[in-house]
């Protein structure tokens, strides 16, 4: 995209048809405050139901209305700036810690021209990158508030509100608060970048080789984070004995290396979004093992012995106790990194955006188990040619001697987390290569085709990529949803469903509860498809154990054993309404909501 091509970050598209200077300066001129009637300042931005108690009422002010010295940026910007309010969005306030690191990065998001004194107006303006283009978000400055406090996002620095009007235009964007709740990291990162995201498992990195691959991606300008997997739902938000958040998104934010009298310490850089609840393991703020470490080095790394949430780890320990890094290349150039962390030289990427749509009944034909419908999904062709200039060593297979085309693929659902909150499709892509064929494959050319890549097990997030070294030719890749349509449930257990819910004898369900029942199955629907290991669209009794188990139920095996008689008599496998019923029967027996 050129500099001023609309769509860029020099000259976004209008959310809404809302154009900032033109706004502004009508009410710099009438003498008004900017009132949004896009994102009005009441409930239906946020979301969620009002409490019932009125002690908990919410109410909109203006930052001014708020603090006497409030203050659009307070000097200058920083990872510690950004804390958590009451909504689920640490994978959103992740990323944007990483960002306050870049500064060229952060003025794309955070444009510098505004202020709560100079030709101030009530209204300011960002700028999101959305799938494939960049989008100017304009708000006014009303904030929930309760009891006197910002409900959501707020900064350290009490009379500071740049980063709750950041969160404020990305809720508008996404339709309301509530919508932010339960995200990817990647998400945020690629939203706030125009960069290639990637998950990154540590376990397969020796802690060495971990610490000079995330040293090269942040000098390099790559947004990295982390979080710890959870075995289950009931395991998000705990703690651990060493002070981590399970399930929770933390930014990694700077690597070093000190020495003591074992020799060198390689340590990352972690910050919590929460703004507190901190690591207290080795290196942590008030560690002893600082004692050895020479008081200049100390001042150098601005080691603080204060709860911000922010903390050193060494990478020994960071490898035991984490399971994931999100990185986010700012630029594809930035993706070339071999195994070692070491610089390659320069390389020239190629980008290419391509649109589709799954078409229940003509482009959804499901995942590749469906030999019948396929080839019906959408199909993209290319054809790489040029050699890398490099010997780069593939990450998800084994070290290659031979000299291939470097691809980065990712496919992304449009608008879901608008549309329904976070009701992601669960989602694969495959990559097949062509021997001459130039017409839309059809069901004979993938009978008899195995993919020469896949993005890997299919996911229920917003985007999945993968980087892939292929040998130059021409491909297809076929993006898929698992299923050829959406999962039905019978009549029986749609009155199963109905009966377990407090209907007060009226057999049908409240709004609430409807709301409340669907994305309870749209967690199982996720859960079910996680442990469906051979994607056959049933589950084997120890499936059917750990779907149980992520689902919060746990039962021992004579139980198990009763319950697959009830629900799956005769069966080998267990289809996905069997295991809703399963659920169910068990969320009656130990007094819980279906």
């Amino acid at each position: 995209i050129s500099a001023l091509e609309p769509g860029s970050a020099a000259n976004p598209h209008k959310f809404r048809n809302q154009d900032y200077e033109s706004l502004r300066d009508g009410c710099v001129k009438s003498g008004s405050l900017f009132s949004d009637p896009h994102f009005p300042a009441d409930q239906r931005s946020i979301g969620m139901a009002p409490d019932a108690d009125p002690k908990n009422a919410i109410r909109w002010l203006r930052p001014k209305e708020i603090s006497k010295d409030a203050v659009f940026i307070e000097g200058t910007t920083g990872t510690t700036d950004i804390c958590q309010g009451q909504l689920g969005d640490c994978w959103l306030l992740a990323a944007l810690s990483s960002l306050t690191l870049h500064p060229t990065l952060f003025a794309k998001v955070v444009p510098s021209d505004q202020s709560l004194t100079e030709s101030y107006a009530g209204i300011f303006h960002f700028r999101f990158w959305q799938y494939g283009d960049w989008v100017e978000v304009v708000v006014d400055d009303f904030l929930p508030v309760r009891n006197g406090r910002l409900l959501f996002s707020h900064s350290r620095t009490l009379n500071e509100f740049w980063s709750a009007l950041v969160e404020k235009a990305y809720a508008k964007m996404a339709g309301s608060y509530s919508s932010l709740k339960g995200g990817n990291i990647s998400e945020g990162m690629e939203d706030f970048t125009g960069g290639i995201a990637r998950s990154l498992k540590i376990s397969s990195r020796t802690p060495l080789a971990l610490w000079k691959l995330i040293t090269a991606s942040l000098s390099r300008g790559t947004l990295l984070s982390c979080f710890i997997q959870v075995a289950n739902v009931r395991e998000i938000g705990t703690v651990t004995p060493q002070g981590l958040v399970k399930g929770h998104a933390y930014a990694i934010t700077h690597s070093d290396k000190v020495y003591n009298k074992s020799g060198e310490v390689f340590l990352l850089k972690l910050r919590n979004p929460w703004g507190f609840v901190e690591y207290c393991g080795p290196w942590s703020d008030k560690c002893k093992n600082w004692d050895e470490v020479d008081s200049a080095e100390k001042k150098r790394l601005e080691l603080i012995k204060v709860e911000d949430g922010e903390f050193w780890i060494s990478t020994e320990d960071f490898s035991t106790l984490f399971h994931t890094v999100e990185l986010c290349s700012v630029n594809p150039d930035s993706l070339a990194v071999d195994e070692e962390g070491q610089y390659s030289s320069p390389s020239s990427w190629t980008i290419t955006s391509y649109q589709g749509a799954w078409v229940p009944g003509c482009s959804a034909g499901g995942s590749s188990k469906y030999e019948r419908s396929f080839w019906k999904n959408p199909q993209f062709r290319l054809t790489i040619s040029e050699l890398d200039d490099y010997e780069d060593e593939d990450e998800y297979s084994p070290k290659e001697k031979v000299m291939k085309c470097t691809m980065v693929a990712e496919v992304l659902q449009k608008y879901r987390r608008q549309k329904d909150k976070t009701n992601f499709l669960q989602i694969a892509f495959h990559i097949y290569m062509l021997a001459g064929e130039s017409k839309p494959l059809g069901q004979k050319f993938f009978s008899s085709r195995l993919p020469v890549a896949r993005s890997g097990k299919y996911q229920a997030l917003r985007g999945i990529r993968r980087k892939v070294r292929l040998n130059p030719g021409t491909y297809v890749v076929v993006v898929s949803t698992f299923l050829e349509k959406e999962y039905h449930l019978p009549l029986e257990t749609c009155r199963q469903l109905i009966f377990a819910e407090d209907t007060g004898g009226r057999s049908r369900l409240t709004l609430p509860q409807t709301v409340q029942l669907l994305s309870s199955l749209r967690k199982l629907q996720s859960i079910f498809i996680k442990y469906d290991e051979d994607s056959s669209g049933t589950m084997s009794p120890f499936d059917l154990s750990l779907g149980l188990q992520a689902a919060g139920l746990e039962c021992d095996k004579p139980v198990l054993q009763l319950l697959w008689e009830r629900v799956g008599a005769g069966l080998s496998q267990l289809p996905f309404h069997g295991f809703i019923s399963c659920v169910v029967k068990l969320r009656v027996l130990f007094g819980r909501q279906p």
